[in-house]
């Protein structure tokens, strides 16, 4: 066992996980003994049998997270790659070609216009945050309006 795990925020998360379990399986057997009495009904024991599976997903959580932070890191990822001012979208619309020989169709006219949409909605987000990825104009606070 590593030291890791007897740090306060995970003795902390211990204590969650085992008082939720206690909980959920104290639950579960109150609510089958419920269901099983003179006033209890089909719902009662249904209950009685979900509140352990809730335990049981509660378990499983505390060991997805445990083995998580016993697992040795790769130091090579840098795990995900942001694009330009945090954009998880490519910098540029692609442009893909189409040989001019091809028919146009009224979804080709209508997928140009749209695709002409969304290239003047890139400029002007653009044009707006000036390239600088510390100016992005959605996280203005001044209260301006357009």
């Amino acid at each position: 066992m590593r030291r890791i795990l007897f740090r306060p925020s995970w003795l902390a998360r211990h204590a969650l996980a085992l008082g939720l379990v206690l909980l959920f399986m104290r639950m579960g057997i109150w609510q089958w003994t419920k269901g099983e009495s003179e006033h209890g009904s089909l719902q009662n024991l249904f209950y009685g049998v979900e509140w352990p599976i809730f335990a049981a997903f509660v378990v499983y959580w505390w060991w997805r997270m445990v083995s998580e932070d016993l697992r040795p890191r790769d130091p090579d990822d840098t795990g995900p790659q942001w694009g330009q001012g945090g954009r998880i979208a490519p910098e540029a619309p692609v442009m893909i070609s189409v040989p001019d020989d091809a028919p146009e169709t009224d979804e080709d006219r209508e997928l140009a216009a749209y695709n002409r949409y969304l290239a003047s909605l890139y400029e002007r987000d653009a044009a707006a945050s000036g390239n600088d990825p510390g100016n992005d104009s959605r996280n203005d606070t001044k209260g301006a309006h357009r």
